[in-house]
């Protein structure tokens, strides 16, 4: 029977670490944590955290307004729950470097994002108007410099995927006050240029800014020779009611002219009635569309031809009463000048305070005579 012989054990060796080594991995160690504080540093420059807000508003806003967003967000995070993803101060708050004695704070833009994803009852645009004015109601008592702007969730991120402005202005320049860790994701998204304008957004953009230019110019162009063509029928209607007939309409009036005041009564020359044409028929085919610009020069004839038939108007109203032995104004607009003239402020320059901006007083004369 052979004997079993016993399995030597290995003793295990153990390995001498030299100075060297240990120096070297000293310094890994320092270096590591300095490469941890480094990255703390980063993130914390990156985006905002909430809890160290409070300095950074008070240092926008002052300590008393910043106390009243404080109580506000607390408020408006009670009444609505769950439904408050984030509430950011920005707009001209935060843009103010700080707070001293001569900085006058005139409101306090506080963008309060929503969730808006399980409305059934309502419109989108319902629900926003509703929001405004609760959370208007509620920031008033609080402070009346607070201004709420509600943004539902789903628009947000229609802004996000356009790369709306409004969505940078609020991203940008936005104090978090409570997050639900919605915004700040979406803030270093953009400071990390992840968030960018798609092709539809600024075409759009230029686009809106061409039509805006058209709008000014078709704007200004109808206004104008609508008030010089209404100028021309007024004057030409004032004067055949003073004679009995009916007031026309536009469209009539050079007919009237020709009939009456050139061939019945020849109180003028042929002249008018292609003043009185030339003006109307221009209004006709700038508000039909027929026509669609016009020139500096077309413009200045229009005018001339519009204060030169109305000046012809005001002197036959006023021979035509002469010879009655009536007054030519009446008594009512007497009184009114009397009492302009009264409210007139003597200066150097003669200049008259109680004078109306010339769009106003023409809107004005507009709805004494009525739309035609």
């Amino acid at each position: 029977m052979k004997k079993i012989k016993p399995k030597k054990t290995k003793t295990p060796k153990i390995k001498t670490v030299n100075n060297k080594k240990n120096s070297s991995s000293s310094e890994s160690n320092t270096q590591a944590k300095s490469q941890q504080a480094q990255e703390s540093k980063e993130d914390q420059e990156m985006g905002p955290q909430v809890p160290q807000m409070h300095q950074v508003l008070v240092e926008m806003v002052g300590e008393k307004n910043a106390e009243d967003v404080e109580k506000y967000t607390a408020s408006v995070v009670q009444k609505f729950g769950r439904y408050i993803k984030s509430i950011a101060v920005w707009g001209s708050s935060k843009t103010k470097k700080t707070i001293s004695k001569k900085t006058k704070v005139h409101d306090i833009d506080i963008a309060i994002i929503v969730d808006d994803t399980d409305v059934r009852r309502m419109t989108r645009a319902q629900l926003k108007d509703k929001l405004f004015q609760r959370l208007l109601e509620m920031g008033h008592p609080i402070s009346p410099l607070i201004h709420p702007q509600p943004y539902l969730l789903t628009e947000f991120w229609q802004y996000v995927m356009d790369g709306n402005p409004v969505l940078y202005n609020v991203l940008r320049d936005g104090i978090l006050i409570f997050d639900t860790g919605f915004f700040l994701p979406m803030q270093m998204l953009m400071k990390m240029g992840n968030i960018k304008p798609s092709k539809e957004c600024i075409d759009k953009h230029i686009f809106v800014a061409e039509e805006l230019l058209k709008l000014v110019g078709n704007t200004m162009l109808t206004k104008l020779t609508y008030d010089m063509e209404q100028s021309v029928v007024s004057s030409a209607q004032s004067v055949l009611m003073e004679l009995g007939y009916r007031p026309p309409a536009p469209n009539e009036i050079p007919g009237f002219v020709e009939d009456v005041l050139v061939k019945e009564m020849k109180l003028v020359s042929e002249e008018y009635i292609g003043l009185a044409r030339f003006v109307i028929k221009l209004y006709k085919d700038i508000e039909h569309k027929d026509k669609k610009d016009i020139s500096g020069k077309e413009l200045e004839e229009m005018k001339s031809s519009a204060e030169k038939f109305v000046k012809k108007m005001r002197e036959i109203l006023q021979k035509l009463r002469k010879e009655k032995g009536e007054s030519f104004l009446y008594e009512s607009v007497e009184k009114k000048l009397e009492m302009e003239k009264k409210r007139k402020v003597s200066r150097p320059t003669d200049v008259d305070l109680s004078r109306e901006d010339p769009h106003t007083k023409a809107d004005k004369i507009h709805e004494e005579l009525g739309n035609r």
